[in-house]
């Protein structure tokens, strides 16, 4: 029999909470990258370690397909997302127009309330970052520093799209591409560098320091995917197989 008046309200309440955490929890392994791109999401594991039922796992998995953040494969079930070179240049223009507008909108109203301060703070923490060389300690540091220029911004519109392409997969295979140390150092140079501009309240050199902030990105990203193809073309012309179809 279906739950009828306020008992139906409060079972429907708690069954939206109970998919907005399990959503959110997600979420945040692949932000961090726990969960890597390509991996399977186990929901008989997940509904053990979560403590909940099979429903709202299901719902809570499309929301996240829904952020194109995981994929629901048919026999396979959940797996985390993995990025086409086409999906990666693609997304990266959007990243482009959406972060650097924010960067823009943030070097506008430097001087308003206390932003000045708030972001100083953030931008020295980094330079701590810089020495340290701790992969999962940046990651953090990284999210606080752009998501600090999306609040000055004040645009919530605009921060709602940008927190929807800002995939941790990003950050994922590019440490793959370019090394824990190497993308640490570079990313901090890059954000002094955005962060110097929106200081100086420069809103083109913003949006300028941090459009190549970006494509440096995408372009390690892409580089990993041209090595990546190039190591499994070799692989394949030294495998026996392929060896007999030479000799044939």
């Amino acid at each position: 029999m279906k739950p009828s008046g306020i008992g139906a309200a409060e079972t429907v309440l708690r069954s939206g909470d109970t998919v907005e955490r399990v959503a959110a929890i997600l979420k945040e392994q692949i932000l961090e990258g726990s969960l890597a791109p390509g991996q399977r999401l186990i929901s008989r594991d997940l509904i053990e370690e979560l403590g909940i039922s099979r429903g709202p796992l299901r719902e809570a998995f499309r929301r996240l397909a829904a952020d194109r953040l995981i994929e629901l494969i048919p026999n396979r079930g959940a797996v985390v997302r993995r990025l086409s070179r086409t999906e990666i240049i693609h997304l990266f223009q959007i990243r482009e127009a959406l972060e650097g507008q924010a960067a823009r909108l943030a070097a506008q109203r430097i001087d308003l309330g206390d932003n000045r301060a708030r972001f100083s703070a953030i931008v020295k923490q980094g330079r701590y970052h810089k020495d340290k060389l701790v992969m999962q300690s940046f990651i953090e540091h990284n999210r606080e520093f752009h998501q600090a220029i999306v609040k000055m911004s004040d645009n919530a519109e605009l921060a709602e799209l940008i927190d929807r392409y800002q995939l941790a997969v990003f950050m994922t295979l590019l440490r793959q591409a370019v090394g824990t140390e190497q993308i640490i150092r570079d990313s901090i140079e890059q954000h002094e560098a955005i962060a110097a501009a929106i200081l100086a309240g420069d809103p083109d050199q913003a949006y300028a320091a941090m459009r190549h902030h970006l494509w440096h990105s995408a372009n390690g990203m892409l580089e990993r995917d041209e090595l990546k193809s190039a190591n499994a073309i070799r692989g394949k012309g030294t495998s026996p197989s392929n060896a007999r179809r030479a000799a044939g």
